[in-house]
């Protein structure tokens, strides 16, 4: 029988610029086979954080396994003035497929909720099956595709409560 000590926490905290170094080295350190899909800004130390430091309103959220970054998710847009977040997501490797992703949807659409936010976009490769699934699970839908890159893009509206 394990005791209390040996259970490893879930954490999911606010970050900032000062996280930087250590999501960089986190994201870097991936197989590029397993970023392939992952592309939401540059990814060096400077530019991850220069999006830190610059977020006034868009939300950076670092997910953790007792004091260990493992991942983040991010509701960002709002600093360009945009009234609809846009959601993305990285979870290390080592820790996919555990229900962090998933973890951070529901914290995502809480979020929402509490902020009365009525409407959350993300974007998708089309040949990340797995992330779609994952998505339209949470009643996500897509509406187009980015003429950008192709990826689709998925809308999930809710009921505010006044």
């Amino acid at each position: 029988m394990k005791s209390s000590d040996s259970f490893k926490s879930i954490g999911i905290k606010r970050i900032d610029e000062t996280y930087a170094k250590e999501l960089y080295k986190l994201i870097s350190n991936s197989d590029p086979e397993y970023l392939k899909h992952f592309t939401p800004f540059e990814i060096s130390e400077n530019s991850i954080f220069t999006v830190l430091s610059d977020a006034v309103l868009d939300r950076y959220f670092g997910v953790f396994i007792d004091k260990a970054l493992v991942g983040f998710y991010m509701l960002r847009g709002f600093d360009n003035g945009y009234d609809i977040p846009s959601y993305g997501v990285f979870i290390s490797e080592a820790y996919a497929f555990l229900g962090l992703a998933s973890l951070t949807i529901q914290r995502a659409i809480a979020f929402c909720k509490v902020n009365k936010i009525k409407r959350l976009m993300l974007k998708v490769h089309p040949d990340n099956l797995l992330a779609m699934a994952l998505y339209e699970s949470f009643g996500f839908k897509a509406e187009g595709t980015d003429p950008k890159n192709n990826n689709l893009i998925y809308y999930k509206d809710f009921k505010i409560r006044i």
